[in-house]
């Protein structure tokens, strides 16, 4: 039975017991301690039959010559969803690229928001995936947070809804499950309805499920009436037959939903890591859009899924998403400061949390022209 299944079967069991069409915190706090659960890999269990092969370490490619060991920097490191936008994150640490450019580093998961600025603030992690609204709340609260790159700066969010309702329009007064409110798929679901002509909180309503796979069984239960969910639950939704009514890739909205992000102090006190970080995560990125049976793998493993159909549709579907090239994308950036409701995004800029100095570097070193992109 796949993750979807397990959850659905939960959630609709739990949820049938609550008597009440809506979801109590208590419930909300255990889907979601379940889910993280279920879908958490444990990284300490990675043998030689479960891993993919590594890249070749004989060379670092973070400037040693041939034949010389670079010592490891140990680094700390989070992604914050079982979602596809993180894979470049397990790419690099399972092909061996963060190794490569000389970082021992720990990847866990922390969800996203206030745990991971909280993360960062108190000096858990040096540099972290973060999307878009979690670099920008920090920021914004005095957490100087800072992007130092990018590996994506779409939206992939698609927003179905249950059969009987067949347009845009029939969603006045209906509520969507995303993931959490305030969420990157909260955001997403945001924008779409805005592009519409819906106005959020006012036409239409969003409520949190606590996950991706407890926002489509709380959808089959009619506990809402729509999702906005990402891929592999895209296509389980597809698949279910639920009418696929907006869709943030076909829309191109800009937004940061792949930040490369860290803290000032860090950033001053170990300037090292910058570009080793954003290399990586290049050369994992080059290997997620060529490699298609290495990025099923590893996708399959940190989503518990074992339907390579659905792993090899979404790596598919991401392909084109992700970004070689770690430059911050400054038009993303002010999407998300955009969407921000704090007053104080009103008179940010991106260059105000950004630090470019690293993906430059990057980009000055000719590496970006060596990597396969197809």
């Amino acid at each position: 039975m796949n993750l979807y299944a397990r959850s659905a079967n939960m959630v609709s069991r739990m949820l049938t017991r609550n008597r009440r069409d809506q979801f109590s915190p208590v419930l909300l706090g255990l889907i979601g301690a379940i889910i993280l659960l279920a879908c958490s890999p444990r990284l300490s269990d990675r043998g030689p039959d479960q891993s993919p092969a590594p890249a070749s370490t004989e060379v670092a490619r973070s400037g040693g010559a041939a034949g010389t060991q670079v010592p490891l920097i140990k680094a700390r490191s989070a992604f914050t969803s079982i979602n596809a936008v993180c894979a470049p994150w397990w790419m690099a640490l399972e092909a061996g690229y963060f190794r490569e450019q000389g970082l021992d580093v720990e990847l866990q998961h922390i969800d996203p928001g206030a745990a991971l600025a909280a993360a960062l603030t108190n000096g858990e992690l040096d540099v972290t995936f973060a999307a878009g609204p979690t670099l920008v709340l920090g920021y914004l609260q005095g957490l100087e947070t800072i992007a130092i790159g990018s590996t994506s700066n779409t939206l992939d969010s698609v927003l179905f809804a249950r059969p009987e309702i067949q347009s845009v329009e029939e969603l006045r007064g209906k509520t969507i499950g995303v993931n959490r409110l305030k969420s990157l798929g909260d955001v997403t679901a945001r924008l779409m309805l805005q592009r519409v002509g819906l106005q959020p909180d006012v036409d239409v309503f969003t409520r949190g499920t606590g996950g991706q796979a407890e926002a489509l069984a709380a959808m089959q239960i009619g506990a809402v009436d729509g999702i906005s969910v990402s891929p592999p639950i895209v296509f389980e939704a597809r698949k279910l037959g639920y009418r696929e009514l907006l869709s943030a890739p076909e829309l191109s909205i800009s937004f940061l939903s792949g930040g490369v992000v860290a803290t000032r102090r860090v950033l001053n006190e170990r300037p090292e890591l910058g570009t080793r970080y954003l290399r990586a995560l290049a050369q994992a990125v080059s290997r997620l859009k060529t490699d298609r049976e290495l990025a099923i793998q590893v996708l399959g493993k940190y989503s518990q899924l074992d339907d390579r159909e659905l792993l090899g549709a979404t790596v598919d579907y991401f392909r084109g998403q992700y970004s070689i090239d770690p430059y911050p994308d400054p038009v993303a950036l002010q999407a998300v400061l955009d969407a921000e409701d704090l007053p104080a995004a009103r008179t940010t800029r991106p260059a105000d949390l950004t630090d470019y100095r690293f993906a430059e570097e990057v980009r000055r070193s000719g590496m970006l022209d060596t990597l396969p992109r197809s």
